[in-house]
Formats: C-alpha cells, structure tokens, sequence
C-alpha cells in the first residue's frame, strides 16, 4: 500500500508543476463539476490511481465473496441437476472462477498500471456474468429451463459491491443481460417468457446504473475533498516551517545590522570619538547598517503581503518595458563597477501590458541575485519579442546551479553559497518573491542553468499596446507647514528633524486631541499621521476629521507598517497617500513634494 502511495505522489509530481497548480486544478474541477462522470486529464489519471488503490484493498474480500458464490451454485448444480448437466454447467463455472483467480493475481500486484488493473478487474465480472448467462444452452440441451435469478444476484453484486465505475459496470451488465435474452431467441422460448426477461433484466440495470452514478459521483466528491483537505493540511504545516524558518532567520540575520549599530551608536555616545573624520567615518557605518535592516525588513514585509490571499493587488496597464530596464541598470551600475561586473542591456523599445512596479521588483531582485550570489563576470539583460509575448530575461557567466539546487533556489531563505548568512547578501527571499510575484502576474518564470556555466532566468511577459507619451510635467517642491501626528516619541522627533532639515514647519502632536488643538492655531499644507496610534481612532480616521475640522480637503500622508489591501483601498477612496515602514525618507520626501508641486506646463 506505501509503494502504491509513492506512486500516486510521484505520478501527481510528474504531471502537475507545483502543489499549487495541482490544488488551482482541483479547485477548477470543482467548479465545473463532474456529471458525466469524468475529470480533466491529469486529474483523471490521479483519480484513476485512487481507484485502483481502493480495489486492492478490497479485492481479498471481494473475490472471496465471488469465489464463494460461484463455489455454492456449483454444488447445488451438482446436487440438484443431471449429472451430465451438472458437468456442463460445472465446466462454465470453472472458466469464471479461473478467470477470477488469475485476474485477481494481476490486480493485486502494485506494479500494475491503474487503468489495465481497473479494466481487468471488470473483466472478471464481465466474464462471470457472460458464465451465466450461457448456462441457459447445457440447460436448453437437457430439457430443464435455467432461472435468471442467478443472473439478477450477479448484477446486484456488480452494480452495488464491487465498486466500478458506471460505465465498466453498465456495459458488462448490459452485455450479458443481452447475451442472455439473445440465447433465449435463439434457443425459441416463448415471447412472453423472453419479454419478460427482457423487462426484468432491463428494469434491474436501470435501477442498479442509477445506484452506480449516484455512487460514484459521491466517490468523485469524495476523492476532490479529501485532496483539497490534503492540500490544506500540507500548506499549514508548510506555513508553520516556513514561520519557523522565518523565526530563525529574523533572529540570526536581523542582529548583525542591530549589532552593528548598537556598537557605534556607543563609540559616538561615549565621547571617545572627537576626530571629525572619524565620527563621519562612524556616521558613515551607522547609515549601512541602518539601510541593511531597512532592506530586510523590507524584504520581510513584502514577503508576508505575498504569502497572504489578496496582500497585493494586481494593477495592469501598458507601458514600455525599455526605460524600465534601463533605469534598473544603471541603479546597478555602481555595484557591478565594484565587482568588476560587466552589466549589459540588449532590448528595444517594447510595450507590454502588466503591472509595471511588480515587475520592476521581479527584474530588481534577479539582477540582485546574478549580482550578489551568481560570482558573475558578465550579467547580460534582454528583452525580445516572439508571438504576442515578451521574453524578458537575466543571464550570467557565474558558478551556475545543479539539479539539486535549482529545486531549492526558489525556497525561502534559501542562501547556496552563504553559510555564515553574511548581512550584505540579505535574507534568502529574494528568488520566493520573484517566484510569488511571477504567479500572482500569471507569467511563466523559468530557470535554465548548468554548474559552471551560469544562469538564466526568463519571463514571459504579454505584449501591450503602444500608448502615446503624456505630456511633460516639472514638479517644484516648496515646503510649508506640516502638521505630525505620531504616538512614539522617538519616532516622533526623529520625523520632526528630517522634515525641519528639509526646510518644512513642523507642528507635533502625539494624539487626536493635541492635533485639533494645533489645527486651531495653524493652517498645514500637509497632513502627516502614523496609522496606529494610542487613541480610539485610527491614523486615517483622524485625518478624515482634520480635514473636517480645517473644511478642506488637505494633502494627507499616513504611515503604517501594517499595509494590506483593505487599508489601500480606504486610502484611495479618501485620497490619502499611503507609505509603508520602515519608511525610506526618499520616499517620504517624493511624496511631500508631490502634495506641494506645482504643475508648470
């Protein structure tokens, strides 16, 4: 039973390419259902292993059920019937249960392939079946009519016992139901008789082929649910490691930057330092660790969103892939100069329709890989079209993968050639999010790599439709006054110097009484709130009764690390913009500047 359970996982393996297509199929099935009794392929040939699987268990009982019976009715032929009748008949029972018997030696055995082990099982019925009915020539013979009830036990036995499907069951139970009636012509009883038959027989696999349908419709159910359950059960435990795995890595990774900084933050509070150079050198150091965990958790709360059922919405439109690719490279370039990288683009201008940011963090995090863990040479990025398709694509010179590897790349946290999980080469999510990412878009990613020889990775990407360029905007920042809601202190007065060293006013408040006292005496340009707040109200609650309370619709910012779908679509319709922590002060900045701009034709 284990061999023939490695099987069905195996065969499951090889057909789907993933446990979330097999599940997307399952779900698919569900939906369109199933009333002629027959799944979509591979689904089908998974259900039919199932099958198989069923019968071995049972077979044991159910042949010895069949034996058993056959076994009965030939000892009373031989006790109530003409010795040489008695022979005849014996000689038909003997072909079925032979048939039986070596039947059942090929069924048994776990090597058989499903459908031949599920058709040979039905032969066995068909052949008893054929057995009996042809008892009705011996008997014809030596003057003594053959009753069918015989026939009619045999049909309840194959429609309700044995478990084939509707179709199997129907055409031998028809076949021999036919065979029976026929020989009755031929042999010349009489029409009544053989009408008789004909209704009884014929009411007997209408009634038994309706039994079956039911039954296995609620075998089909059966087998859809319990492979959905399975499915779930194996993502939980799969989530549970994976949240372990979270756990260790946040705890390793995250405490090296930490570290780091805690060790500088004391060298500059202790005085020790008073070169200039020195403490710019420390300052210097301090801002790397400090983007080094900015970065990771980044990467974690990206990678949460993904992992989440409606995390991150999808937002189509066309657009020109090459400014994309161009813009990324030279991101990259200082980087790859370092490493004496040679970074190359080979594409043209080419519109495709997708989500132009999830894409550009799918192209940002494999050039962050070829960069980073490839020890490439040369990373090479192209675009070309084929069909109504856009192959995107990122290849390197570098170390390559093996089989084995190529499996486990795409894992989360995953680091091949990081053994001391070194802080600068992240946390290991960078190929689990692309991987995620390229799902959520619907577009095939694939992975081609040999050991030595480097890696590709490419991307199928739908072609668009060219779009005609907008016209030519300046934005010119000008700083005003800015109203900060914020309940942490620290977090509080680190805002109110960044915004005051870019020239802006900064009024505070750390609660939604204290900002409608300051709305009192100021007039803001910008609205500026965390989202969770020690107060009844949330972040964009008071700033929907801030801007009652000042009778205008202010620009408004609100900051939260807690980003989802919901909260997005709450910001969209009261026009709020929405940042995300740990917050990058470019980002922050773009988004002042752009409820300040002023729009110069």
């Amino acid at each position: 039973m284990n061999r023939a359970s490695d099987r069905q996982r195996r065969r499951l393996a090889a057909d789907f390419a993933s446990p979330e297509a097999f599940e997307a199929a399952l779900l698919a099935q569900q939906r369109r259902g199933y009333r002629r009794l027959r799944f979509a392929e591979p689904l089908e040939a998974a259900y039919q292993d199932h099958a198989a699987a069923v019968m071995r268990r049972r077979l044991p009982l159910i042949i010895s059920a069949g034996v058993l019976m056959q076994s009965a009715y030939a000892l009373l032929d031989l006790w109530l019937m003409p010795a040489a009748l008695a022979k005849e008949m014996l000689a038909l029972r003997g072909v079925a249960l032979l048939v039986t018997l070596l039947c059942y030696l090929y069924c048994r055995r776990p090597e058989a392939p499903a459908s031949r082990a599920l058709a040979c099982y039905g032969l066995a019925y068909a052949v008893n079946g054929l057995c009996v009915a042809l008892l009705i020539v011996p008997g014809a013979r030596h003057g003594v009519d053959m009753p069918y009830e015989g026939l009619f036990l045999l049909l309840l036995f194959g429609y309700g016992v044995l478990g084939l499907s509707l179709r199997v069951a129907s055409a031998a139970s028809w076949l021999f139901s036919a065979v029976l009636v026929a020989l009755g012509y031929w042999l010349r009883q009489p029409f009544g008789e053989l009408l008789n038959q004909l209704l009884f027989l014929g009411c007997a696999n209408l009634i038994g082929g309706v039994g079956s349908y039911i039954q296995e419709r609620g075998q089909r159910s059966a087998w859809l649910n319990a492979r959905l359950l399975e499915q779930a059960r194996q993502r939980a435990e799969a989530q549970t490691l994976s949240r372990g795995r979270l756990l260790a890595a946040v705890s390793h990774d995250l405490r090296q930057p930490l570290h780091a900084m805690a060790l500088y933050a004391e060298q500059l509070g202790e005085g020790r330092v008073v070169e200039p150079s020195r403490v710019q050198d420390i300052g210097q150091r301090l801002s790397l660790s400090v983007g080094q965990l900015g970065g990771m958790l980044q990467t974690l709360l990206d990678y949460s969103r993904l992992s989440v059922p409606g995390g991150l919405s999808v937002r189509r439109s066309h657009f020109d892939l090459l400014p994309l690719l161009q813009r990324l490279l030279d991101e990259a370039a200082v980087q790859a100069r370092s490493q004496d990288c040679l970074l190359e683009l080979q594409a043209s201008a080419c519109w495709v329709y997708s989500d132009a940011l999830l894409v550009e963090r799918i192209v940002r995090n494999l050039l962050s890989n070829a960069l980073q863990h490839a020890g490439a040479r040369h990373v090479r990025l192209q675009c070309r079209q084929q069909g109504e398709q856009c192959w995107l694509s990122v290849s390197d010179d570098g170390r390559g993968l093996s089989e084995d590897e190529q499996q486990r790349v795409f894992e989360e946290f995953q680091q091949l050639h990081n053994p001391g999980r070194q802080s600068e080469q992240g946390l290991g999510l960078g190929l689990a999010i692309v991987r995620q990412l390229s799902r959520l878009l619907e577009m095939p990613l694939t992975l081609q790599a040999s050991p030595g020889l480097g890696c590709t990775f490419s991307l199928q990407i739908p072609l668009g439709e060219a779009q005609a360029p907008l016209a030519t905007e300046q934005l010119v920042a000008a700083a005003g006054q800015v109203l900060l809601v914020e309940d942490d202190a620290a977090s509080r007065q680190a805002l109110r110097e960044l915004l005051q060293g870019w020239g802006w006013q900064v009024s505070e408040a750390d609660g939604p009484q204290q900002a409608q006292e300051q709305l009192r005496l100021m007039c803001p340009d910008v609205l500026l709130s965390d989202y969770r707040l020690a107060a009844e109200i949330d972040g964009l609650r008071l700033l929907e009764h801030l801007r009652e309370q000042a009778g205008s619709m202010l620009p408004a910012i609100l900051l939260t690390a807690d980003l989802g779908p919901e909260l997005a679509e709450r910001c969209a319709r009261q026009h709020v913009r929405l940042l995300g922590k740990p917050l990058l002060p470019l980002r922050l900045r773009q988004a002042l500047t752009a409820s300040r701009a002023v729009v110069r034709p």
